[in-house]
């Protein structure tokens, strides 16, 4: 039953998560179309926090898709049995991913949504 719940938990996560990166992504490319690119370019280039949390973002969700494929593979040939522990750990890094790449998104937004 927990492991039912965790599963549960997991897909609801899943999709909530990937509901509200689709908004996000949505108003984002909604704010470019209305934009001037030189204005995006600035924001982007002359903003060193931002590149940092991008990079960051990009590389935790990366590395978080890595560690779910390798988990997987390592059962796939029999170098790790399918245990609880590594099933919760696979689905967990790549929900994960799923986070780091809404938090880049939301990162994004809210650079673009800036009034100067």
């Amino acid at each position: 039953m927990e492991y039912l719940s965790f599963i549960s938990l997991k897909a609801g996560g899943s999709v909530v998560l990937g509901l509200l990166g689709l908004y996000l992504v949505i108003k984002i490319w909604i704010k470019w179309q209305k934009m001037d690119i030189d204005i995006i370019k600035a924001r982007v280039f002359l903003n060193r926090k931002f590149l940092i949390k991008n990079w960051q973002y990009t590389f935790l969700s990366g590395a978080s898709l890595v560690t779910h494929q390798f988990l997987d593979l390592s059962i796939l040939m029999n170098y790790l049995d399918n245990t609880l522990l590594i099933d919760k750990l696979s689905s967990f890094s790549d929900l994960m991913a799923l986070g780091f790449l809404v938090l880049l998104a939301f990162e994004w937004y809210v650079m673009l949504l800036q009034k100067k």
